[in-house]
């Protein structure tokens, strides 16, 4: 996103990039959802963040002439009275209006899903093929020359006073958007991430809802393959790799019976490790000593409607001397 922007501002970048199956962009459902948790909170931003990263999704796919990003029906899964008269609360305030569809409770099959206080539906939220759009822009780099497919060696980074300079390349700066592999880059060990592995399960129902996305203890999501649903995702703050695990497995199983009750089929299982941080706002700035050297990252959970937006607040400071936002500038850490 950061490259796309300042593309548009007729800047020459280079992505360096080795293609990894395993990130979390790539496992990730790709689901933007403007109400979590068990208290109903409208997500932050949601306002102009959500509009916004929709526009340029739509921008893409007339660039690419594809689809990959649709509008989905949440349906929220109600676990106790209390959770029903807390959602009717919502409904009533008035900066919630938009997100919260109607004031009617929905009944899913029994025989196929567990809703005993039954569920309400979420407006404004959408969902990006998150594989199908990166392939589609590391095909648009490679068009342009401005992709490097290549393990980044820090040990060939040679930043002066005014430039930086990597293997034979020169630049005005350097951007680091290397999600949770940044816990090792040298010029932002200072930065607090609180990094959060993630697994989830590919499974097959047959006849079940192809139309809506199901939130209970999980989500319950379905892909563009026939009876396919993605079952998501776990949070795990304490792991030894990216791998899938079989706590993990279990875990998604546990809450998975906590909703479905309709047969199922595990097709795939898999793990990514997302870049969190303590106080759930991206990290966007320079580093303090090497003013060239700067960093996009810490979008956590949220990175597909956190990244456009802030990738083009980011441009904007830097070629037209807009200030940060003080919440996601890394001055607040120094």
């Amino acid at each position: 996103m950061l490259s796309w922007f300042l593309m548009k501002e007729n800047q020459k970048v280079l992505v360096i990039d080795k293609y990894n199956p395993s990130s979390a962009s790539n496992v990730a459902s790709g689901i933007t959802n403007p109400i979590t948790g068990r208290k109903f909170v409208k997500t932050w931003l949601a306002d102009e963040m959500l509009p916004f990263a929709e526009s340029i999704y739509r921008e893409f796919e007339k660039l690419f002439q594809q689809d990959f990003f649709n509008s989905v029906s949440i349906i929220k899964i109600l676990d106790s009275i209390k959770a029903q008269n807390d959602w009717s609360t919502r409904c009533s305030s008035p900066e919630y209006l938009a997100y919260l569809k109607n004031e009617t409770i929905i009944r899913f099959d029994r025989d196929k899903v567990k809703n005993d206080f039954g569920g309400f539906e979420i407006n404004g939220a959408s969902r990006l093929e998150t594989d199908k759009f990166l392939s589609l822009y590391r095909n648009l780099l490679k068009e342009k020359e401005a992709l490097l497919e290549d393990e980044f060696d820090f040990e060939r980074l040679e930043v002066e006073e005014k430039f930086v300079s990597y293997k034979g390349k020169q630049a005005q700066k350097i951007f680091f958007c290397e999600g949770a592999n940044a816990v090792h880059n040298p010029y932002f060990k200072f930065l607090p991430f609180q990094l959060a592995k993630g697994e989830c399960l590919i499974v097959r129902i047959p006849d079940f809802y192809p139309n809506q996305v199901i939130n209970g203890e999980v989500f319950i999501m379905p892909m563009q393959e026939k009876d396919l649903y993605y079952i998501g995702a776990t949070h795990e703050w304490q792991f030894d790799d990216d791998q899938p695990s079989e706590k993990g497995r279990n875990e998604l199983l546990g809450n998975l019976s906590t909703v479905l009750k309709a047969p199922f089929e595990i097709v795939e299982h898999k793990a990514a490790i997302r870049p969190t941080v303590k106080d759930r706002r991206p990290f966007i700035g320079f580093n303090p000593e090497s003013p060239n050297v700067g960093i996009f990252n810490g979008m956590g959970t949220k990175g597909i409607s956190l990244a456009p937006y802030f990738a083009n607040h980011f441009a904007n400071h830097l070629l037209k001397g807009k200030d940060l936002m003080k919440e996601v500038d890394i001055k607040r850490f120094l």
